[in-house]
């Protein structure tokens, strides 16, 4: 058998008080849908638009869903379930429902709960499929277990199913150490101490939504409650715990809204009055530059003018002075004339006087 299955989530069911299996509330918030599945008429399928989700199981109706309560429970693959039981077992597991065939070679199954409580389910994949099984891809994005002792929870699992403690983010108050799990460097889900408000401890499965503000929004109209949340989580997605119409517990995991999520079309630039003259001022600056370079060409020119000006001013402002004076003794000469003339007429009157 191949090991490649080995702590794999590979299928999910709805343990359900519902006596349609879902699918009222899980249509209506997710946009699912549930039918009989062709290989058992008395088990419901649940599915979306790119396949499969999971299953669905009447608590009323069916010995797993009696024995684990109402809850989504999550399969993990193990390469050999009988193994897997025993060393559940033997580290203080209890198993609910005994390892089970599947009808049409679809393999075998049993459900455990740990040994602080959780519950969840292994799975032994047909020997024809074991070779080329793949974890399920689904909208379910995360898993998370809450427990008394997380490392002490966490210390289990690696034994049955092989899961590593991959990181720790430290979160306070009474969550504490918040421990990633996986395989390798790979991430498949967190635990953490159990809250006094958690009733016991379980698994939650975390949903992918386009938006969670809009998936909280339809919980709330078909019937469900809102425990925790909005709020945002490392990597920027958001997240938000709730309890179904019909009171199973999930969660929803992806951006904060649909219209937060929608990539957005780069803005069109606006033709505008005050745009227009902005577009033509590096003309402008051009004219400017040249209108300064013309300037400063201007401003030496009247310099070598004014040289030039002076000295072929000056000798002008030397004749002046000549002309003024040949002017003033012209007028002086005149003046002299005038009195000698009449010098000379007092003298031809003053005899006749005398007479």
């Amino acid at each position: 058998m191949s090991t490649a299955v080995l702590g794999q989530f590979m299928w999910h069911e709805l343990l359900t008080p519902d006596p349609e299996a879902g699918a009222g509330f899980y249509s209506k918030v997710f946009g699912w849908n549930a039918g009989p599945w062709e290989g058992d008429a008395g088990y419901t399928m649940l599915t979306h638009a790119s396949g499969p989700v999971g299953g669905a199981r009447v608590v009323g109706k069916d010995p797993v869903a009696d024995q684990a309560g109402a809850s989504w429970l999550t399969y993990v693959g193990v390469p050999d379930l009988n193994a897997a039981v025993a060393t559940a077992e033997a580290r203080g597991g209890r198993v609910l429902h005994p390892a089970t065939a599947i009808s049409a070679d679809g393999g075998r199954y049993a459900v455990i709960a740990d040994p602080q409580g959780a519950v969840i389910g292994l799975y032994q994949p047909s020997a024809g499929a074991a070779g080329s099984a793949a974890p399920m891809s689904g909208p379910i994005a995360w898993h998370e277990l809450t427990a008394e002792d997380p490392e002490a929870a966490l210390a289990f699992y690696k034994a049955v199913v092989g899961w590593d403690t991959v990181g720790t983010h430290a979160m306070g108050g009474d969550v504490g150490t918040y421990f990633l799990f996986g395989q390798g460097t790979t991430q498949m889900g967190g635990a953490f101490r159990r809250s006094s408000s958690s009733t016991r401890p379980r698994w939650l499965v975390y949903i992918h939504v386009p938006g969670v503000d809009e998936a909280v929004a339809a919980t709330l109209a078909a019937g469900g409650k809102l425990l925790n949340g909005p709020h945002q989580v490392p990597g920027g997605n958001w997240v938000a715990q709730l309890t179904d119409a019909h009171g199973v517990m999930l969660a929803v995991h992806g951006a904060k809204s649909v219209a937060a999520a929608a990539p957005k079309a780069p803005a069109k630039p606006k033709a505008t009055a005050a745009s227009k003259p902005a577009a033509a001022a590096p003309a402008k600056a051009k004219t400017k530059t040249k209108t300064k370079k013309k300037a400063k060409t201007q401003k030496k020119a009247p310099k070598a003018a004014r040289g030039a000006a002076k000295r072929k001013a000056a000798p002008k402002r030397k004749a002046a002075p000549k002309r003024k004076a040949a002017v003033q003794r012209k007028s002086a000469s005149k003046a002299k004339s005038r009195g000698k003339a009449k010098k000379r007429a007092k003298a031809r009157k003053a005899p006749r006087r005398g007479k």
